[in-house]
């Protein structure tokens, strides 16, 4: 029977982020052109076993555990590829390549990224996606490139916990296209997804809101809990409540003394005087990518950047980020409510982990 009153939901597969630091699931619904999360889930990582087929089997029931504890619709998930796992490169295909006019177009592309692949003379699956046009020399496309044995071992380990592994998609795609549906994006603009990760952090910027650029921006939150551990002389986990808890100084807006906030002030300044050399690179990286990009696309201007993982909810670290770079730098959940905004979260709780879940929900979101 024909619904006259109503809209049809469509349930989204299951984004499944298998990280170095534990594994996080989200499931949307969509509605026109409009996504709302509705089912979360995360994990971390049991402690290490010394066997190495102990630890494989650990992580494969923590994985199934953490999509059994909510009630995901189906077991259809979508995976995702990171580096090492995963290489980016920059193409200069001919025209009649990327129009799909040459009949040996996908070998054409398959051998330039082999070519420059670092894993050469492996059994590799490549793929590639066309760049936004421009009128100056530089690269047409991205090639993709990842070993069939990662590959099938991505899909064995979905299996073994008991899921469907429908698609595996690369980070770097999924993470652009949660920043597209997070907020509205002016076609004028370069905008970027920074993810900063447990083991290094990575850059994504797009324009049009195809990934044009996709590299390694800096270390991870594991490296800057380190140096404050050693510097500090405190274990690992005392100096990653720290790191949350206070976080790093604002530097040029300092808090008067004798104020009730002057002591996370002075811890954090001590922080910043410990990472400052890891996030004065990263913005460097940062930057660098940006003036990169503005001169492949000159008439574009320069637009926000969005901090997304779990090392992106140290206090005040887009302060610092915006300061050095002098653009908007917000994290993921500064991001919710806005009018025509293509993103909701229903569940208690959801917003305040949107940062950690942003990899999961792009990869639901699907192409």
């Amino acid at each position: 029977m024909v619904s006259l009153l109503g809209r049809r939901h469509k349930r989204t597969p299951i984004g499944l982020d298998i990280g170095a630091n534990g594994v996080c699931a989200a499931q949307l619904t969509c509605s026109a052109d409009r996504y709302m999360v509705t089912h979360i889930a995360e994990s971390e990582w049991p402690v290490e076993a010394s066997d190495n087929d102990e630890h494989a089997q650990r992580r494969i029931k923590r994985i199934r555990s953490c999509v059994e504890q909510v009630d995901f619709r189906g077991r259809s998930v979508v995976a995702a590829l990171n580096p090492p796992d995963v290489e980016f490169h920059a193409l200069e295909l001919p025209a009649a390549v990327l129009a799909g006019e040459d009949s040996n177009a996908s070998q054409v592309v398959r051998w330039e990224v082999e070519r420059l692949a670092n894993e050469r003379g492996k059994d590799l699956e490549t793929r590639h996606w066309s760049l936004p046009p421009t009128k100056v020399p530089a690269p047409n496309a991205i090639g993709v490139a990842a070993g069939r044995d990662v590959l099938a071992q991505t899909l064995k380990t979905c299996g073994d916990a008991g899921l469907l592994c429908t698609r595996i998609d690369v980070a770097a795609a999924a993470l652009a296209r949660f920043g597209a549906h997070l907020s509205p994006r002016d076609p004028a603009e370069v905008w970027g997804v920074l993810d900063v990760g447990h083991a290094e952090t990575r850059l994504v910027l797009c324009v049009d809101d195809v990934p044009v650029v996709v590299r390694r921006a800096g270390s991870g939150s594991n490296t800057w809990t380190e140096r404050i551990a050693g510097s500090l002389q405190l274990s690992t986990k005392a100096a990653e409540v720290h790191k949350r808890k206070h976080g790093i100084a604002l530097t040029g807006r300092g808090v008067r003394r004798g104020s009730r906030d002057a002591p996370d002030h002075d811890v954090g300044a001590i922080l910043l005087a410990t990472v400052r050399s890891e996030l004065k690179e990263l913005a460097s990286e940062v930057k660098r990518s940006y003036e990169y990009v503005l001169s492949c696309y000159p008439r574009r201007s320069v637009g926000d950047l969005i901090l997304v993982g779990g090392g992106a909810v140290m206090r005040n670290l887009p302060e610092f980020l915006s300061a050095a770079l002098g653009i908007p730098v917000r994290r993921a959940s500064g991001y919710l409510d806005g009018d025509g905004y293509r993103l909701r979260c229903t569940a208690v709780g959801q917003q305040q982990r949107l940062e950690v879940l942003a990899l999961a929900i792009g990869l639901a979101i699907g192409q």
